[in-house]
């Protein structure tokens, strides 16, 4: 009885540590893994005279790791796969999308590898760990156009609050540019702990996007930001700095938008 009593005591020590240890394994695995994320977003745009990937955007060319041009049979089209980030991303990245599914999201990147290659285009290019700043970092077209010019030819009063240039951030050691992600966007609309796009809690209008508190159960409720480590969320920021933040200090508008004067912002406001 006695020796059933200390493995009990022993073992109640030893789960916890084991998890804590787990845990921050994988905060470690995620944070390095976006450190090198960054460094080939950064790559990119040195490549490209300075201009930042382009968020989320129609007309671009895309080639898989074979140097093949993206077919345009892909699952879903081509057209929304080359509007992602992932694979105009990937030549930086030596085209190795292991960079961008880390953790329990590793087996989410097998599995597509091991099915249909029309498929595999498609969804990876849509369930990587970490989700653009698109709307505030290299621009979004679903969101606002961030060119200097509209196609009418007058200038593009959005243009300002984009980040479209290395050189033209203001605060990049604030700005976030990517960050952990989650959808329900998904076949059976289970979660998948990883989305190519978050989004920030304002945009262009008074209302908030994000709910007033985070919901494990509902990816859209913080902008599809995922606390998968606590309550944390692994960010990077224009600079190339990764950090951990708690969801609730993302509610300011000044780690989205380079340009935001405050916390609670929208643009015209």
């Amino acid at each position: 009885m006695v020796a059933v009593a200390i493995i009990a005591v022993l073992v109640a020590i030893l789960v916890p540590v084991a998890l804590g240890a787990r845990r921050t394994a994988a905060r470690v695995r995620e944070t390095s893994a976006l450190r090198g994320v960054l460094i080939a977003w950064t790559a990119y745009a040195t490549d490209q005279q300075g201009f930042v990937l382009p968020g989320y955007r129609g007309g671009l060319a895309v080639r898989d790791e074979y140097g093949d041009a993206i077919p345009a049979e892909a699952y879903g089209g081509d057209v929304e796969v080359r509007k992602r980030y992932p694979w105009r991303l990937a030549p930086w990245l030596d085209q190795d999308f292991r960079r961008l599914y880390v953790g329990e999201n590793e087996s989410t990147l097998e599995r597509l590898k091991a099915g249909e290659r029309a498929q595999y285009y498609y969804f990876a290019s849509l369930y990587p760990s970490f989700g653009l700043n698109s709307a505030f970092v290299g621009g979004d077209e679903a969101r606002f156009p961030s060119d200097p010019q509209l196609p009418n030819g007058a200038d593009n009063p959005f243009a300002q609050y984009c980040v479209t240039r290395l050189s033209g951030a203001r605060r990049p050691q604030r700005t976030i540019v990517f960050a952990s992600a989650r959808t329900n966007a998904t076949a059976d609309s289970s979660i998948a702990e990883g989305y190519f796009r978050v989004n920030a809690p304002w945009l262009n209008t008074p209302a908030p996007r994000w709910a007033a508190q985070y919901s494990p159960d509902d990816p859209t409720s913080c902008g599809s930001v995922s606390t998968r480590h606590g309550d944390e969320v692994c960010t990077g920021t224009v600079d190339g700095a990764v950090e951990l933040l708690q969801v609730d200090a993302l509610r300011d508008m000044t780690r989205w938008c380079d340009a935001a004067p405050e916390a609670e912002w929208w643009v015209g406001k």
